[in-house]
């Protein structure tokens, strides 16, 4: 079922947003109109105050938020259209039923294959990033598409975007709290449905860490799962260690980093590796050929995890499951199953994400393509 015809709990039929989008730009004709989340309200938040300025364009009254780094951003009471610098935050746009009013996003997202299977129209929103990281970024292109508001996670961009005069949030984030404010932000600048779809999914993630706290409590910290979460299919020694997401993630499923160095995607020897000897190994980047390439080397022969066969492919769906978005609710779930399978053998991973798929994308995933997200696939 495409993106546009699902039919989830909020059924995602606001319409409006994608004409808006479609008037700004021309050529986007294969917009829908049944996705986009609707007009912000007038209600003020803690951290929002109208204005009474007129915003650029729209003679609508303008706002100011406060970015996740602190700074005021003066943005239109109404947001129609959007830009988003950052590959992952995109997700966070989908997730909060926005997408119909992406028109500018990355070249590293729009390559990605399960969102296009979920929201067609992402082929025809123009990348304004080139390249990882950061990028490269088309600040002219931007500008003449004249964006309500733009989304930014690096320091420079954000900065260079805002010389433009384009009015950019910055909502770059480096651990579940800061994710949890990236969301929160990024509803109160969408408007109140989008805060509606923050605040349930908020309720799911704790709901989610809960569950994994209250079965793992009577566990001691030297008794927990060994987890080695390895980061490049290239490099199977760049890896991600302590005090990073990763390893949050790996504490709230119950389990600890195997690696005692701090940082996010290191280089370590293999020889540390071997000393830390992880009883389980987790993919961050490919899919079932990097798990078996990973199996097939010698060099980890005698490491606990590949004599038991607990390597897993991490799971990818609209963003990586293990990495800056959204979807990192159900990695928590996903995670806690492969750490200690017999406590959490009645949590149905399968029906979750399906569950997930439909509520906040509006998507009912099929067997085939729920099977290959959890294991890091792609699309047939």
């Amino acid at each position: 079922m495409a993106y546009n015809d699902g039919i989830s709990r909020r059924q995602f039929v606001k319409v409006g947003s994608g004409a808006a989008a479609a008037a700004l730009v021309a050529g986007l004709a294969g917009c829908s109109s049944g996705s986009g989340s609707a007009a912000a309200s007038g209600s003020a938040s803690a951290s929002a105050s109208g204005s009474a300025s007129a915003a650029s364009g729209s003679g609508a009254a303008t706002r100011t938020i406060t970015d996740i780094k602190g700074d005021a951003v003066e943005i239109p009471g109404e947001i129609n259209t959007i830009v988003d610098l950052w590959h992952a935050h995109n997700q966070v746009i989908m997730m909060l039923g926005a997408a119909d009013k992406l028109i500018g996003t990355t070249e590293v997202f729009k390559k990605r294959p399960w969102p296009n299977v979920i929201y067609p129209r992402l082929k025809d929103v123009e990348a304004l990033v080139v390249g990882t990281g950061a990028g490269e970024v088309n600040y002219e292109e931007a500008l003449s598409l004249q964006p309500d508001v733009v989304f930014a996670s690096d320091k420079d961009v954000t900065e260079t975007a805002r010389k433009q005069g384009l009015a950019t949030v910055n909502v770059a984030f480096q651990d579940y709290d800061g994710l949890r404010e990236d969301i929160r932000i990024t509803a109160e600048v969408l408007g109140a449905d989008a805060q509606e779809i923050a605040k349930e999914w908020q309720d799911y993630l704790d709901a989610n860490i809960k569950l994994v706290e209250d079965r793992m409590k009577d566990i001691k910290e030297e008794d927990r799962v060994k987890v080695l979460h390895i980061a490049s299919s290239d490099s199977f020694t760049k890896v991600d260690g302590r005090k990073c997401i990763v390893d949050e993630w790996i504490k709230l499923a119950g389990g600890v980093n195997a690696l005692e160095k701090e940082g996010n995607l290191i280089e370590v020897t293999m020889e540390e590796i071997v000393a830390a000897d992880p009883e389980v190994i987790i993919m961050g980047v490919g899919a079932a050929s990097a798990v078996e390439a990973l199996k097939a080397d010698e060099a980890w022969s005698g490491i606990t995890a590949v004599k038991n066969g607990a390597v897993y492919a991490n799971p990818n769906g609209v963003f990586s499951w293990d990495r800056y978005s959204g979807e990192e609710a159900l990695q928590v779930l996903w995670a806690a199953k492969k750490f200690n399978p017999d406590k959490f053998a009645d949590v149905d991973i399968e029906k979750e994400t399906k569950d997930f798929y439909m509520q906040y994308y509006g998507y009912q995933l099929t067997d085939d393509e729920c099977s290959r997200i959890l294991n890091g696939e792609n699309p047939a």
